[in-house]
């Protein structure tokens, strides 16, 4: 094939404007909506994940073996000296936050309720999660008076309490003994998930002494990495270092919030369902507005044949103008599907008229408005397929194309 080849199949897809018009249009429209449609998705899901690292155990949690899915207050991990300086030598770490995990029972005068209490060094836990971020009363340890205590919104109002309200937390310690200290509201995080209802958080000092906890011990120790990429190379490296020990464990993320993994991978296939859908839809387009091309020319193709075309330049025309009128309309839809990810990117792609506020999922925060990224990889890997795809249908009417009899095509009209 040579340039003019490439010439006289591009004047041909257009002697019908109207038809190559309409099926540019459709494939644009098609790839338009697959790049935006992966692009917010990704973004999404991306949104989603931070939300868990920023609101739960980071990107990796140590804890005692069968603590994450005990939460057992005797389940400890007596020296964390050792941990953290182990910690301290990798250049991966960006934050760390240790914890005391225990639940009690809050009360104040006007009520009572059972909560989850964390015990956590305040400027630590503020590199680690954005709870210190959320505060909408009061504020997060910032003056770190003794016997302090912030509470999640719904846990507050169950309580009536609000900022300097008196709060008893009563809880077993790892000795058997009973745990009782008075405690005093500095502050009220709201995060519309499920921590607002089931969370407070006290210093690591006072946690450890209102459940007996050994000095120097924590159940919970969360890490913060540069980025995702490294949990596995660190996790590796922290079994190596650690694999004397039989008592500790090191999870990621994903092993702690297996819900949250498992609604990804759902939306996922349910977003791969739809690209099935609106490739079809491509797919239909394209092949119809061939086959209708052929048919019109079929006159045409018996001229081409009766005066010596061979049979395979007929099938690549008819293949080469199939991918000459798909490239258009991917190029098209490209750059809406670009232009449109960029517009919401600014202000974001909300799905409030869907839902009348954010939902959770076993605790996560899955906010209502996303603003997606460009991806080129998506691009990529949509126009590939739409190109693909078009040159499988074009096989079809090619085909027909290439069976065609000279005699036959010129009595047809």
């Amino acid at each position: 094939m040579n340039i003019y080849f490439f010439k006289l199949c591009w004047k041909n897809m257009w002697r019908n404007r109207r038809r190559t018009f309409i099926t540019v249009n459709a494939i644009g429209l098609g790839v338009m909506s697959l790049v935006f449609l992966r692009n917010y998705y990704d973004s999404f899901h991306d949104q989603l994940i931070q939300n868990v690292i920023k609101y739960h155990s980071g990107h990796l949690a140590i804890s005692a073996k069968t603590f994450e899915e005990n939460n057992a207050t005797h389940l400890f991990i007596g020296d964390v000296g050792r941990i953290r300086r182990w910690l301290r030598d990798q250049s991966g770490v960006v934050a760390v936050s240790e914890r005391v995990v225990f639940s009690g029972l809050a009360s104040s005068a006007r009520g009572s309720t059972t909560v989850g209490v964390m015990g956590v060094k305040p400027e630590e836990e503020s590199q680690v999660t954005q709870f210190a971020k959320k505060i909408v009363s009061g504020t997060f340890f910032l003056e770190m008076k003794p016997r302090s205590i912030v509470l999640g919104s719904k846990v507050a109002a169950t309580l009536s309490a609000e900022i300097g309200s008196k709060i008893v937390l009563l809880t077993q310690g790892v000795d058997g003994s009973v745990g009782n200290e008075l405690f005093f509201v500095t502050g009220i995080f709201d995060t519309n998930s499920d921590a607002d209802r089931s969370l407070a958080f006290i210093q690591l000092e006072e946690g450890r002494g209102l459940i007996s906890l050994p000095k120097d011990s924590v159940h919970q120790v969360a890490v913060v990495l540069r980025n995702d990429d490294l949990v596995g190379g660190i996790r590796n490296y922290f079994n190596g270092f650690f694999k004397g020990d039989s008592k500790i464990q090191m999870l990621s993320w994903k092993e702690l919030q297996r819900p949250v993994v498992a609604m990804i991978e759902l939306d996922r296939a349910v977003n791969r369902l739809l690209m099935f859908l609106i490739l079809g839809v491509a797919a239909l387009g394209i092949a119809n507005s061939i086959l209708m091309s052929i048919m019109e020319r079929t006159r045409e193709f018996g001229v081409m044949l009766a005066i010596g075309t061979a049979r395979r330049d007929v099938i690549k025309m008819v293949v080469v103008e199939t991918l000459l009128l798909t490239v258009v309309g991917v190029l098209v839809g490209n750059l809406f599907g670009v232009l449109l990810t960029v517009f919401f990117n600014q202000v974001g792609f909300d799905l409030r008229w869907l839902t009348s506020k954010d939902f959770v999922v076993q605790g996560a925060i899955v906010q209502t408005v996303s603003y997606p990224v460009v991806r080129v990889m998506n691009s990529l890997v949509v126009s590939g397929v739409i190109m693909g795809l078009a040159l499988v249908v074009s096989f079809f009417p090619a085909r027909h194309a290439g069976r065609l009899t000279p005699m036959k095509a010129l009595r047809s009209y």
